[in-house]
């Protein structure tokens, strides 16, 4: 694993409330860093938590933060740091490396089944299309299918009508094609993604120790969260496997 994040510049952005006695983030960055190329990874990691405890957010901090975490053997709160540090910048390559191999180190293998070629390819696009491209694609065809539809009526010539009708047609469907994925889109975003951090979670049939235990994951797992109910969260796998666990046995990305 590389160390050469710790020496970029940081650019921090301060949440509200931060203490005025507390430690600069600059130092607290420089002191973990310098803590880490010892081998002091338990201090390099409680540096780099007391700067994400002073509202900052930078990907570097969660990154390093990730590192230290690995260098412990924490893979959970490793994986859970690097995604943090890609949701927060995508393109960093090391990043993504690293939690590739943090993965590789997992007692869960679960794998996505693999889709076919046409849908694989729409899958792909519709979740790297912005939400507003679809919003405004889903606008335009859609009031195109009313604005032909409205023609219809006033139109002389049958043959003229007809086509308006066909054409309201196709811009209906190609607009319900775009809302559809805008729904998958925001399904996909408003259900987060969690990771385990607990060494061994039983996921239940139900949300209570009464209920039968369906299957067993590990630290470090990666698991969609659906729904809460008081202290338990239903998840789901993404080879289609589904529960519920407690809800402090995983951490939100």
């Amino acid at each position: 694993m590389r160390r050469a994040a710790f020496l970029f510049p940081l650019v921090l952005f301060f949440g509200a409330g931060v203490a005025a006695a507390a430690e600069p983030p600059q130092a607290l960055f420089d002191r973990a860093g310098a803590a880490y190329r010892e081998g002091k990874f338990d201090e390099a990691a409680r540096g780099y938590e007391a700067i994400l405890a002073q509202g900052v957010h930078d990907p570097r901090v969660h990154y390093n933060l990730a590192n230290a975490y690995f260098k412990q053997g924490r893979l959970g709160p490793a994986i859970l740091e690097y995604e943090r540090s890609l949701r927060l910048d995508p393109s960093d390559d090391e990043a993504r490396d690293n939690l590739a191999l943090a993965r590789g180190l997992l007692r869960d293998k679960v794998t996505e089944p693999e889709l076919q070629y046409p849908v694989r390819v729409l899958k792909e696009t519709i979740e790297t299309l912005p939400s507003g491209v679809l919003t405004g694609g889903f606008l335009v065809f859609w009031f195109g299918a009313w604005g032909a539809m409205g023609l219809v009526p006033v139109t002389a010539s049958w043959v003229r009508r007809r086509l308006l009708g066909y054409g309201a047609l196709a811009l209906g469907l190609v607009a319900l094609t775009f809302g559809a994925a805008l729904l998958y889109q925001a399904r996909q975003v408003s259900a987060g993604v969690g990771i385990v951090m607990a060494d061994r979670v039983d996921v239940r049939s139900g949300p209570g120790e009464e209920n039968t235990v369906l299957f067993t994951v590990h630290e470090g797992t990666r698991m969609e969260l659906r729904h809460s109910v008081e202290a338990w969260t239903q998840v789901s796998l993404p080879n289609g496997l589904s529960g519920w666990v407690p809800a402090g046995s995983v951490e939100k990305v």
